[in-house]
């Protein structure tokens, strides 16, 4: 036994040196540039995606290397819109990585974004999106409305002081709440009350979601990835059970719960010829079709999967766009009082704020704020990974073999100097044409910035999102003026939070696939009319 100890260390020691030998000089990418470390080993990667701030990591080493760096031995990383453009488009001849695999519980819960095969991706996909036609969309805005009125009701809590501002309130609590409610509205027909005062164990949830979201983010960025993929059908998944936290065991409990009521009310309708009760989005789900078997197209455990997607996706996404773009108008005063003139002149009421084409028209500068938010502070900020298929791939004029995993941070693409120029600056006048901005420099910039991906893997709900965030930001702001609380600084950059995070200007995030936040505390005062 104890002779066997050496020659263990041996031969670990020799395995690691011939990795690192390959991956310096025989691997297909041993002639690109990046850290030494990351050229042979994927745990710096892994560390900081413990850490939470993988996404400064990378931007840093795209200011030491260029426009693309080896982020691990089999990872290539660009920031540009070519690169973009060339991995997202419909013919990119690229598929999901294996990272959105370790996401999966067991071998039954897979959901749309975990889809890896191209094919298997697209049936899911055609199936979700009956919950987002143009007219599902349309019929989700009385509820997104009385949520916003709710919500707006509650905001100013207790008025402090004789000017009438309300005590600090944190802003992310309150619109996780908010679109935590919403969403369950919308999709589950389940409002879950949480933004309301008093007790409620559904108010773990949205912080649970965020265990979630901290727990797995890191297991999918390991160096070990192939490894625990090979194990997870081979008895990891039951151990994961076992060691897997309580809160997240609780979301996952919360989500499985809500899909199971709802499948079984929709197949007892179903089978009985009842009209639905509610024709809400998982309606949809629950009752897309097989079109070449005629049955269900998703099955109890896609539905289930899908309920943990939609949850994460719907709610906490925009809810990180919401507060992101709150800390960016509380600290810039001009945009701050250019959007709430627009707000305010071109509506007579904060109930005329619904969606449309008329939202859209009358909204131009909120619409270009938060495609600023997106650009300085997106909801995920690292890259969606992908692996290049035979026969490879071309970008920026250089050949990517079969086999190799690429991808495109959208932090750093959204601070990439030679497209955005000032892109320290939060401003949304670069979305808008004028004299100084023409509109084929506008054109440029979407055509190169993409919040809601492109191609096959864009967001569904991209739609609903934007109509969601122009009635929350635009009701809101129609309601109350806002500030920041004097002397809170929570979601500011700091001196001593190192390279990438120094600017007290920009809205600090922690990366674990979606943008996890804490701030902005701000204060609200109910308009004079």
């Amino acid at each position: 036994m104890i002779t066997s100890i050496p020659i263990a260390i041996v031969v670990a020691v020799t395995y690691f040196a011939c990795c690192a030998v390959y991956n310096l000089w025989f691997h297909p990418l041993a002639k690109q540039p990046g850290p030494f470390f990351a050229r042979i080993s994927g745990i710096p990667s892994f560390y900081h995606a413990c850490v939470g701030d993988r996404h400064i990591w990378s931007w840093r080493q795209f200011q030491i290397y260029g426009d693309k760096f080896r982020a691990t031995p089999n990872l290539l990383l660009f920031q540009t819109p070519e690169a973009y453009n060339a991995m997202f488009g419909h013919k990119a001849n690229v598929k999901k990585s294996p990272f959105y695999e370790v996401w999966r519980r067991n071998k039954h819960d897979l959901n749309t974004l975990g889809c890896t095969d191209v094919e298997t991706h697209a049936r899911r996909r055609k199936a979700l999106s009956l919950a987002f036609t143009d007219q599902s969309v349309k019929a989700t805005v009385p509820f997104v409305a009385r949520h916003v009125d709710r919500w707006n009701e509650l905001l100013p809590g207790e008025i402090f002081g004789v000017e009438g501002w309300s005590g600090p309130q944190n802003l992310t609590e309150w619109t996780d709440f908010l679109l935590f409610d919403m969403f369950g509205d919308i999709c589950f027909g389940s409002s879950n009350n949480t933004k309301e005062p008093g007790p409620n164990n559904l108010k773990r949830i949205p912080y649970n979601i965020t265990r979630y979201l901290r727990f797995y983010n890191p297991l999918a960025k390991s160096p070990f990835r192939s490894l625990l993929l090979w194990l997870k059908p081979r008895g990891l998944d039951n151990l994961m059970k076992l060691i897997t936290p309580k809160e997240i065991k609780e979301y996952f409990a919360f989500t499985e719960n809500l899909a199971m009521s709802r499948v079984e009310s929709e197949r007892k309708n179903e089978t009985e010829k009842r009209p639905a009760e509610r024709e809400d989005m998982f309606h949809f789900l629950c009752t897309a079709k097989d079109p070449e078997t005629g049955g269900f197209a998703l099955s109890t455990e896609n539905l289930i999967a899908d309920a943990n997607l939609l949850t994460v996706a719907g709610s906490d996404t925009t809810s990180a766009t919401v507060t992101a773009l709150f800390f960016f108008l509380t600290r810039n005063p001009k945009v701050y009082t250019k959007l709430v003139h627009e707000i305010r002149n071109n509506f007579g009421s904060a109930e005329d704020i619904g969606s449309g084409p008329d939202l859209m028209a009358k909204c131009e500068y909120l619409r270009a704020a938060v495609y600023e938010t997106l650009r300085l502070s997106p909801a995920g900020p690292s890259e969606l990974e992908r692996t290049v298929l035979s026969g490879g791939i071309r970008i920026a004029g250089e050949h990517i073999p079969e086999g190799i995993t690429i991808g495109v941070p959208k932090w750093s693409l959204g601070r990439n100097e030679a497209l955005w120029g000032d892109y320290n600056t939060f401003r949304p006048e670069r979305w808008i044409a004028s004299d100084s901005n023409t509109q084929d420099e506008v054109n440029h910039l979407k055509r190169s910035f993409h919040p809601f991906s492109k191609g096959v893997g864009s967001c569904l709900g991209q739609k609903m999102a934007m109509i969601q965030l122009c009635m929350i930001v635009g009701r809101t702001l129609w309601r109350y003026d806002v500030r920041q609380a004097p002397g809170q600084c929570v979601g500011e950059g700091r001196p001593d939070l190192g390279w990438g995070r120094r600017n007290r200007g920009h809205f600090q995030l922690r990366d674990a696939y979606i943008s996890l936040r804490e701030g902005p505390i701000v204060q609200f005062k109910k308009r004079v009319l």
